[in-house]
């Protein structure tokens, strides 16, 4: 399972300041539990936080799945106190979902359950379980946990979760059980917890004796959605009851609103809230914030870090490519001190790409210096060329210093189609031939998409099966020298490229780039749902990626030539207004972009309304989907 290790959640969590949440007692506290369990891979870890008074500490779990078909996983609950010094005591949470009503659970107890609590506990509390297991209600009648909280000393019990339960089957659940609690207070609070639940259900905890379940009771359930209003609501209305402190409610919606790390994957939200019950009302409120490794919510606006730092090494460029700008004599490079500087803060932000670019990237002189910098310091180097300065002895030495992707500009599988949008056929093919006949393994060819061009898409995907390519890069046309869009693809072409991608079967993966959103909008569109979601869904300006320009500023990419003095990379993502208007471009859409269909699933490039009109806004007026929107 390639899951972080939970060195990886706790270095994540340190980047972000909850002085509410977590005081320095806290980080302490965590600090042991990295020496002790840094190393175990999970999916998910849960800080466990009491919103209803002032203390500034948490438990912390984390899950660890097994190879068991009748225990999937357990959990290590580490109580605060636990962590304070010395070898952590765990409490455990097992699987328990085999287990239930009309079901054999002798196997589970003596096998699972008595490793995990002890042969005797087990045995005293089996016809207890059994009377548990027996009286369960809902559509799914079976457990959801049984947990051993050894690690507070508790021997003589075991806790016990039920799977989801509605309000009027969790009370008859509990009156059969003889629970000593006030059920009709405990009804009451059902009743107002049913519109913030998720379904209006609820999962109940309660610690198993001898002969009786335990008077204290838990009342656990997920929000209707994740999003931040959903649970600002909620906190809200914990608040107006006084079981969650009104700083503390600010620090959780910072918490699920932080942005998520790239690189593992790491996103914040709340896994529940739980609401312990006992003499007649509730005690407390908990929330359960959960660090994971899947994406819980997809419309987040922006990664912790970029992503991908594009470096413009040159404007400099022996082609004459139809309205380009750049020149050979003319132009001019980055500074090497200038490139490695960058170079130093793109591996301190945790940038995973470099993108060394141009004009010709073949034109820099240190340019194999730059790309083994990048290698040493963990970071995949790719540079776009035209073909021009490729040979034998430059890709040996593009290899030798560690290059990641060679990617070829090229936009015709014929001189006639290529040269109407890009000069240097004959040094593109000559690329593609060297790389092939020394069997590079990671060459991408890059084909902007043209009206000229978009008719040609399978000739190209026939050329680049001829030279073993690894990657068709489908990119879209962005403004010209002079601002202009002067060859759209029409909508029948768009489409009949989407259905392309979407049925080839061959050896070369096609990949849309973000900026062309409309068509990575067409190709992930299926019957009921579109999966063209999240940053990457569309223009990656300031989202997940940023650039450096020839003179040494930061831009949020290539193409928006928005420079900014500023010297550190964090301070940049964190506080560039120019990057914060980027990001919240959704929340305000022009049209036709505000009416369109897909305008979930579809981010623009931003460059455009910059180049053309002078605006950063989602609106593109030229986008060839709209007359069907």
């Amino acid at each position: 399972m390639n899951y972080p290790e939970i060195t990886q959640y706790l270095s994540y969590w340190k980047r972000h300041s909850y002085p509410e949440l977590f005081g320095d007692e806290t980080r302490r506290q965590l600090e042991n539990v990295e020496r002790q369990y840094g190393s175990l891979l999970t999916e998910e870890t849960i800080l466990e936080v009491c919103l209803s008074d002032s203390q500034k500490s948490c438990d912390y779990s984390f899950r660890i799945d097994t190879d068991s078909n009748s225990v999937r996983e357990y959990w290590y609950e580490l109580d605060a106190q636990a962590c304070q010094c010395g070898e952590i005591a765990p409490c455990y949470f097992i699987d328990a979902s085999g287990c239930g009503r009309e079901k054999d659970n002798r196997a589970f107890y003596t096998t699972a359950l008595a490793r995990l609590a002890g042969e005797s506990r087990v045995n005293r509390l089996t016809f207890m379980l059994e009377r548990c297991a027996s009286l369960l209600r809902g559509s799914n009648p079976t457990f959801y946990q049984i947990g051993a909280m050894t690690g507070r000393g508790q021997n003589d019990s075991l806790r016990l979760f039920t799977q989801d339960l509605k309000r009027e089957e969790l009370l008859s659940y509990l009156k059969d059980l003889n629970w000593s609690g006030d059920v009709c207070a405990l009804d009451e609070e059902l009743r107002a917890l049913e519109p913030f639940s998720d379904g209006a259900m609820f999962i109940l905890d309660f610690d198993v004796f001898e002969d009786h379940i335990s008077e204290k009771i838990g009342i656990n359930f997920g929000t209707r959605r994740k999003d931040e209003k959903t649970i600002a609501a909620f906190l809200s209305f914990l608040e107006e009851r006084g079981l969650c402190l009104s700083p503390k409610k600010q620090d959780v919606l910072r918490f699920i609103s932080a942005y998520p790390s790239h690189t593992p994957f790491i996103q914040n939200d709340i896994s529940h809230f739980k609401l312990p019950f006992l003499d007649g009302h509730v005690t407390m409120a908990k929330a359960y914030l959960r660090q994971g490794n899947h994406c819980f919510v997809s419309d987040f606006p922006a990664y912790d870090s970029p992503m991908l730092m594009n470096l413009e090494l040159t404007s400099r460029c022996p082609l004459r490519c139809p309205q380009c700008y750049c020149d050979l004599n003319t132009g001019k490079d980055l500074s090497v001190d200038t490139a490695l500087y960058w170079i130093e803060e793109a591996a301190r932000s945790r940038v995973k790409t470099v993108n060394l670019s141009g004009g010709e990237t073949m034109c820099y002189p240190d340019l194999y210096r730059l790309i083994e910098e990048c290698h040493n310091r963990g970071m995949k180097a790719n540079i776009a060329v035209s073909g021009w300065g490729i040979d034998r002895d430059s890709i040996r030495r593009l290899w030798d210093a560690g290059i990641g992707e060679i990617c070829v500009s090229l936009n015709g599988s014929t001189k006639e189609i290529n040269e109407k949008t890009r000069d240097g056929y004959e040094l593109a093919i000559r690329a593609l031939e060297l790389l092939d006949d020394m069997k590079f393994p990671r060459t991408t060819i890059n084909w902007v998409m043209h009206s000229w061009n978009a008719d040609d898409f399978p000739e190209m995907l026939t050329l680049a099966q001829k030279y073993h390519v690894q990657g068709l890069a489908v990119m879209m046309f962005k403004p010209d020298a002079s601002h202009q869009l002067p060859s759209i693809p029409s909508q029948r072409q768009m489409r009949q490229v989407a259905q392309q991608i979407k049925s080839y079967k061959g050896s070369v993966q096609i990949e849309v780039e973000e900026c062309f959103s409309q068509m990575r909008a067409l190709v992930n569109q299926r019957f009921f749902v579109n999966l063209n979601r999240g940053p990457q869904r569309g223009c990656g300006a300031g989202r997940d990626g940023i650039s450096v320009s020839v003179d040494g500023k930061l831009t949020p990419c290539r193409h928006l030539e928005l420079e900014e003095a500023w010297t550190t990379i964090s301070e940049y993502w964190e506080k560039s207004p120019v990057l914060r208007q980027l990001r919240s471009a959704e929340k305000d859409p022009r049209l036709p972009c505000s009416e369109c269909s897909l305008k979930k699933n579809c981010l623009p490039c931003m460059a455009v309304n910059w180049k053309q009109r002078g605006e950063l806004f989602m609106g593109y007026s030229t986008c060839p989907l709209q007359p069907q929107i």
